[in-house]
C-alpha cells in the first residue's frame, strides 16, 4: 500500500474493527441538470399564483388588496347589475311603446342613456381595480371619482320618478353613498396617496420648502464675478499700504534679555 501524496510515514493500514458508512469525502459527480430535482418538485423560486379574475375584479378579495376597496368594487359592480336589469325592463317597455305609436326615438334614447352609465360605472371599476386613477388626469384621484360618483348618484335619483324604477334606484343610491362613504377612510385616502397609479403623470414635481432644508436657517453667499471690472467710484479692496518697520524698544536698565546680535564679552 502507497502512502497518499505528500504524506511521510510508514503507510496507513486499514482499520479492520471499523464498522458503518465511511467519513464524507469528496466524490465526482458528472454534470447532471435532472439528477438535482425530483419529478414534481419546484426547481426555482416559487412565485405566488396570479390573480383569478374574480380577485382582480373585486367580487372576491385578493391578496395586497384593501378590504375597503374590494368593497368599493363590490358596491359599482351592485350598481352595474341593477342598472342591467333596469335597462333590460325599460327596453321592453320602449318596444312596446314604440310599436304603438310607431316610433323608435324613446328606444333609441334609452338604450343611448343606459350605455352611457355602464360605461361609466365600467370606468370606474377599471380605474380601482386596476389602480390606474391618475390616467384621468387630474392631480387629485378623488377629483374623477367625485365626477363619476356624482353622475351616478344623479341618474339613480331619476330613477325615482317611475314606479317600478324604485326599487333599483334605491340599491344604485346606497351604492353610490357607500362607495362616497369608503372613499372617506383614512386607509383608501392612504392607498390613493401611496400607489403610483393613482397619482397624474401632469403633477407638478414636489420641491422641500425653506424650512424642509438639510441645513435650515442656512443663507447661500451671494454669487461674485471674477471677471467683473470694478466699478469706478468704488475703492480698491484691500490695497496694501506702506511699510512701516517695528520700532524697537531701548532695554529696561537689569535686564539680561539680548537685544539684536549676541555681543563679545566686555
Amino acid at each position: 500500500m502507497t502512502n497518499p501524496p505528500y504524506a511521510t510515514g510508514p503507510a496507513s493500514e486499514p482499520n479492520p474493527q471499523q464498522t458503518g458508512p465511511a467519513s464524507p469525502s469528496f466524490e465526482y459527480r458528472p454534470h447532471d441538470p435532472y439528477g438535482t430535482f425530483q419529478p414534481g418538485e419546484p426547481a426555482g423560486p416559487v412565485l405566488p399564483p396570479a390573480p383569478t379574475f374574480a380577485q382582480r375584479w373585486g367580487f372576491v378579495p385578493m391578496e395586497g388588496r384593501l378590504s375597503q376597496v374590494t368593497w368599493m368594487l363590490r358596491l359599482l359592480w351592485a350598481y352595474l347589475a341593477a342598472g342591467v336589469v333596469l335597462m333590460s325592463i325599460s327596453l321592453s317597455i320602449s318596444v312596446a311603446i314604440a310599436s304603438f305609436f310607431n316610433s323608435g326615438v324613446g328606444l333609441v334614447l334609452n338604450i343611448l342613456s343606459s350605455l352611457l352609465v355602464a360605461a361609466v360605472a365600467l370606468v370606474l371599476i377599471w380605474g380601482i381595480a386596476r389602480e390606474r386613477l391618475g390616467r384621468f388626469g387630474f392631480q387629485d384621484p378623488k377629483t374623477g371619482l367625485y365626477i363619476g360618483l356624482g353622475f351616478l348618484g344623479l341618474v339613480s335619483l331619476c330613477g325615482f320618478i317611475g314606479a317600478f324604477k324604485v326599487p333599483f334606484a334605491i340599491v344604485q343610491l346606497v351604492a353610490v353613498l357607500g362607495v362616497l362613504g369608503l372613499l372617506y377612510t383614512k386607509p383608501v385616502g392612504n392607498w390613493l396617496r401611496d400607489t403610483p397609479g393613482n397619482q397624474s403623470a401632469k403633477a407638478p414635481e414636489q420641491r422641500p420648502a425653506a424650512d424642509d432644508q438639510l441645513f435650515p436657517g442656512y443663507q447661500p453667499p451671494p454669487p461674485q464675478w471674477r471677471d467683473a471690472a470694478p466699478r469706478p467710484n468704488a475703492a480698491p479692496p484691500n490695497q496694501p499700504g506702506p511699510y512701516t518697520p517695528p520700532v524697537q524698544q531701548p532695554p529696561a536698565p537689569g535686564s539680561s534679555a539680548s537685544q539684536g546680535w549676541p555681543q563679545p564679552p566686555q
